[in-house]
């Protein structure tokens, strides 16, 4: 958008048109006391020349320069709003298992960990103002994406999160836990969280959940803890020797609700429960509306001088003045 630094300038536009008007009326004067033929009959058969119709060119390139004239003076610029964030939002981790288990289909049409991935990217993307990391867990644990406010990065990754992509399989929450508090031990954010997101119970790692709960809780981290699986079981793609491929359904794999409800205590956040994508989508939307942050920004304009390049426009333009007068229409003047 342009704007002008000086536009008290466009008032010399009225006296440029008041000029112009009194020009032309003189024009028409001069015009008058020129001697007046009886007849203009012996005129008729003369065909203007193409010189003559266009001449007035060199009057309107005249008015348009006086014109760029007036705006260069009124010092255009082009203005680019800008707003500045001046507080800080939310610095989150989200810690989500990538064990076999996952692979748990109760949560049609997909299995835990897409419905899961889906419904964490939609979470991403609502937070325009924090700072989001992902750490993927089973076996044990390790920072897929540390924290950052490129959500299309966040994303991306989350979507390359897969079942096994871990080489020992198990459910280390402890260590997931640790592993995205030292993520966030430096962090100078107002609310540092972490999303854990399993469905099982913490059965390798060098570190219990409960001790890894009390380290974030010396961190000021809240946890918000996510038991993921149907309690009467889910089914499971399970290869039959004799069948091929074929789902089974499987009682729940002991999901720890004790330990996890635990952690969310001691850290001052909370445990869920969820059965389904509905439940675990609106659990996540919940957490959303919790840990909203409020941001207080500033609104400015950077403005960038363009009144060179109306100089620019007005040198060509006279140029091209310089010719119609005096090479195109030299004759006429």
């Amino acid at each position: 958008m342009i704007y002008f630094k000086s536009p008290l300038f466009f008032l010399l536009i009225p006296l440029l048109i008041l000029f112009i008007i009194y020009l032309k009326i003189k024009k028409n004067k001069a015009k008058s006391s020129l001697i007046n033929f009886s007849q203009y009959i012996i005129f008729n058969g003369i065909k203007k020349s193409a010189k003559i119709k266009f001449y007035n060119i060199v009057n309107i390139l005249n008015y348009i320069i006086l014109l760029l004239f007036v705006v260069t003076l009124a010092g255009p610029q082009i203005g680019n709003k800008t707003e500045d964030v001046l507080n800080q939002g939310a610095d989150i981790m989200i810690a989500l298992d990538v064990s076999s288990s996952m692979e748990a289909l109760d949560f049609k049409p997909v299995n835990r960990l897409e419905a899961a991935k889906k419904i964490a990217v939609n979470f991403v993307k609502s937070r325009k103002y924090d700072r989001v990391g992902v750490v993927l867990f089973s076996g044990f644990a390790f920072t897929q994406c540390p924290l950052t406010n490129d959500m299309e990065t966040v994303t991306r990754l989350l979507g390359h999160a897969t079942i096994n992509m871990i080489a020992v399989d198990g459910t280390a929450i402890g260590s997931a836990i640790v592993t995205a508090s030292n993520r966030l031990k430096d962090s100078q954010a107002k609310s540092k969280v972490i999303i854990l997101i399993t469905d099982g119970t913490n059965n390798i790692g060098e570190i219990d959940p409960i001790t890894a709960a009390k380290i974030a809780q010396k961190l000021n981290i809240k946890i918000y803890a996510i038991g993921a699986g149907n309690p009467d079981g889910a089914y499971y793609q399970v290869m039959d020797p004799n069948e091929g491929m074929k789902l089974v359904k499987l009682q729940e794999q002991d999901l720890d609700e004790t330990t996890l409800t635990q952690i969310a205590e001691i850290t001052q956040g909370q445990y869920f429960r969820a059965n389904n994508t509905t439940i675990l989508k609106n659990i996540i939307s919940k957490i959303d509306k919790t840990e909203s942050t409020k941001t207080s920004s500033i609104k400015f304009t950077s403005y960038s001088e363009i009144f060179d390049k109306f100089i620019l426009i007005i040198f060509i333009l006279m140029l091209i003045n310089i010719f119609f007068e005096n090479i195109l229409f030299r004759k006429l003047i």
